[in-house]
């Protein structure tokens, strides 16, 4: 007997429980209470526009070209020459740097919108440490170099660099008219004047070709195929007649 009560016991209670259970589901269902959906909500495949331009730009900055550098006011100064964007702000010198005899330093403007193409020219003061002297100028890599000329002035020097030869019959210059040539030779030759005899192509016969001073090296001007003056006067009236008179037949 004491058996069968251990047993009825069990089943008893686990029946209250079932009906306690369903009595309080059932009072949720009558009070209807709201519940919260565990699913992800869905997403818009239409980006949302911003309420302007400048609100979606990033806070950064970009680097404005310079076209053109000439010396300030006292000898550790640079006017730098850019055309700032009419959008940019806060137009400056960033990343200043002088070590070896290089001075290092670009022009920055903080962007006032995505699509700013107008521009405006301007001058931008660039102030170092010590003296500027003849020390090289790396603004943007962009344009090379930066360097006084001799005449003062600031550019880029040439293939020559900064300082080539004052003789402008010096062989550094003449050799700049090679060209494609396979062989040159220099026949007269004065500040104002050259004369080359230059063989283009194998077995072909040579070319006397005469070149006038420019302001970066010799210029071509004209060939002519003859010796003599008659036919570099007749091509070009203001060659050097003494020069011409020199010449022998085309080597």
């Amino acid at each position: 007997m004491a058996g069968r009560r251990r047993f009825v016991r069990p089943v008893l209670w686990s029946a209250a429980v079932l009906l306690g259970g369903g009595a309080f589901f059932a009072a949720v269902l009558a009070a209807d209470i709201p519940y919260a959906d565990t699913a992800p909500a869905p997403t818009s495949s239409v980006p949302k526009s911003p309420t302007s331009v400048e609100a979606a730009l990033p806070d950064a900055t970009l680097t404005v070209a310079t076209t053109g550098v000439r010396a300030g006011p006292d000898d550790r100064t640079l006017l730098l020459q850019v055309a700032i964007p009419k959008c940019g702000r806060d137009p400056r010198i960033e990343g200043l740097t002088e070590e070896n005899d290089i001075i290092y330093a670009y022009v920055v403007i903080t962007p006032g919108a995505a699509d700013c193409r107008e521009t405006v020219p301007s001058e931008i003061k660039l102030t170092t440490a010590a003296p500027i002297a003849n020390r090289t100028l790396m603004l943007d890599w962009s344009a090379g170099p930066w360097n006084k000329l001799p005449d003062g002035t600031w550019g880029h020097c040439g293939a020559l660099g900064c300082h080539p030869p004052a003789d402008h019959c010096a062989d550094v210059w003449v050799e700049q008219t090679r060209g494609e040539a396979i062989d040159i030779d220099t026949r007269a030759c004065d500040q104002r004047w050259l004369v080359v005899d230059r063989t283009n192509f194998p077995q072909s016969p040579s070319l006397r070709v005469l070149y006038r001073w420019a302001t970066e090296g010799w210029q071509s001007v004209t060939s002519v195929k003859s010796k003599g003056c008659e036919e570099i006067l007749a091509k070009e009236p203001q060659f050097s007649r003494v020069l011409c008179e020199k010449l022998g037949p085309i080597s």
